[in-house]
């Protein structure tokens, strides 16, 4: 009797690496002159960047949502520097992703007019100029799949389009109807007659093909047919839409701001004698607001800065949850967003943080703000493993095109201070290295509170709080998991110690002659705590 070998099954298939941006270039746009290029290394992470008003935070914000995008809201013209001298074709925005494969890229080329071939990832957009226009996303000639699936789903908001959610609705209600059809549900997958499926998007330009020219009984009956479609889709998008909305805006604030349903009555087409008056009625999708129960007329007069920022940033981003679920596994979700939490104190921030890493921990994120204080808190909170920090600052101002200085930081900001204290003690430099050793004492005091969510009294400027605030709330933490209260106390003991000693004469004007070994123990001192503050 022959014992039959079992069949081997073939092992199964890794998955797919998503997509992700692995280096962002930028070349003579905007504040960035050419003709060295400006890079950006995310090596497939999010990225946290701070810049200084007008150091050229917000060209990155310009740079991605122009090339991830169908509709540019300007041409590659309008952003090159206007003071470095540089030929227009100097201006491009390269993006190079992690797939191995060559990157694309948004350019001028240089033409006699007749339009050559393109380099790899870019296709013509014409023009009749020196320069013919290339983006990526271009559909002409074929565009590249990569940024033409991102720019189906990507994200970018700034402050302003919250803005547009709350105060530049005037007086009256809240009319979401063109940021849903253009900005949050444009990509929503409706299935239609046949299997087929159509987004909102392509059912409102069935809509808008079908307005007849003449009215025969056949394009009334199209029209009629296009508008019930598109009714059908959108309220399908709106049930996706309003509970997402509701989490999210639990999330970010809590329980004391509600929204209703989404009353949308559907769009018809006014088939009246005059072309004059003809037009496609219905276009009005309102939000039902309340506080407290309470029910709101005039959000926008009602609530305060902070609650209507979170209800736009929770609109806005449960419009890209209800899209994406069909997305592919592999490709690029981008969310960028440019200075859209200044209207939230510090406190309603941190949730922020908590809803990106949670809901949309499969997209690529970038965070942009020109507020020191909120960057080195979040860079503090943010996983490291995911996060990559940059920090940008203006060039020399005398200079004809000053270059911003674009410095690569560590997400801890703490033990990024402490090693450049070590770099330090090793120079002649042991004042500048005491200097260094102080702002990590204080910034480690202030991140160990958050991590061990030590509660601390309200201050309405968080710089209000002192170290010394901080280093005696510690004090009376009771160490839990691997920490040892022995060690805690210790490492707590001689921190206040050198701080007294050292850390504190040695930071002023005038300071007495610094001995090494002193600067050396508030070094390895700090250095201590920080290892016991990350441990669980």
């Amino acid at each position: 009797m022959s014992i039959q070998q079992p069949v081997s099954q073939p092992a199964p298939a890794a998955p797919a690496t998503p997509l992700r941006i692995k280096r962002l270039t930028l070349t003579d746009f905007r504040a960035f002159p050419g003709p060295a290029p400006a890079h950006f290394d995310l090596d497939g992470k999010n990225l946290l960047v701070y810049g200084e008003n007008g150091a050229g935070k917000s060209s990155l914000f310009y740079a991605l949502s122009d090339f991830f995008s169908l509709k540019r809201s300007r041409n590659l013209r309008a952003y090159k520097n206007v003071f470095s001298g540089e030929p227009e074709t100097a201006c491009a925005v390269d993006v190079e992703f992690n797939d191995g494969v060559p990157g694309a890229k948004w350019f001028l080329q240089a033409s006699s007019g007749a339009i050559g071939t393109a380099s790899s990832g870019s296709h013509a957009l014409g023009g009749t100029g020196l320069a013919r226009e290339r983006h990526p996303a271009a559909v002409s000639r074929g565009g590249d799949a990569r940024v033409t699936q991102a720019a189906l789903r990507r994200a970018c908001l700034d402050y302003r389009a919250l803005l547009d959610t709350n105060y530049k609705q005037g007086d009256g209600a809240i009319n979401l109807f063109d940021i849903a059809l253009e900005r949050l549900l444009a990509d929503f997958p409706v299935p239609v007659a046949g299997g087929v499926t159509h987004t909102i998007g392509e059912l409102w330009q069935a809509v808008e093909r079908a307005r007849p020219v003449k009215h025969t009984q056949a394009a009334l009956a199209r029209v009629n047919q296009a508008c019930a479609d598109f009714n059908n889709g959108f309220n399908q998008a709106l049930t996706t839409l309003h509970p997402l909305v509701g989490t999210l805006l639990g999330d970010l604030i809590g329980a004391d701001v509600a929204v209703a349903p989404f009353a949308f009555g559907g769009i018809t087409y006014t088939a009246a004698y005059y072309k004059r008056d003809r037009e496609i009625a219905g276009r009005s999708l309102t939000l039902s607001v309340s506080y407290r129960s309470h029910q709101l007329s005039v959000p926008q007069h009602f609530l305060n800065e902070a609650r209507l920022s979170a209800l736009a940033l929770a609109i806005y981003l449960a419009g890209r949850l209800a899209c994406t679920p069909t997305a592919t596994t592999t490709a690029l979700k981008l969310l960028v967003l440019d200075d859209v939490l200044i209207g939230l104190d510090h406190s309603n921030r941190l949730p922020v943080l908590d809803v990106l890493n949670s809901k949309f921990a499969d997209w690529q994120i970038v965070l942009l703000t020109h507020d020191r204080n909120w960057f080195d808190l979040a860079r503090s909170h943010l996983p490291e493993a995911n996060w990559k920090c940059v920090e940008v600052y203006e060039g020399d101002g005398a200079a004809n095109a000053p270059i911003p200085i674009v410095r690569s930081t560590q997400n801890r900001p703490a033990r990024a201070l402490l090693e450049k204290a070590k770099e330090l003690i090793a120079t002649p430099y042991v004042e500048a290295a005491a200097n260094y050793a102080r702002q990590a004492f204080e910034l480690g005091v202030r991140a160990a509170c958050e991590l061990k969510r030590i509660e601390m009294r309200y201050c309405s400027e968080p710089k209000a709080h002192q170290a010394q605030d901080f280093l005696d709330k510690l004090n009376s933490w009771r160490a839990t998991g691997s920490v040892k209260q022995a060690d805690w106390d210790a490492a707590l003991q001689r921190l206040e110690t050198l701080k007294n000693v050292v850390m504190n004469p040695y930071s002023h004007p005038s300071a007495p002659n610094i001995p090494k070994q002193e600067v050396e123990q508030a070094i390895a001192a700090v250095d201590d705590f920080l290892k016991l503050v990350a441990k669980k």
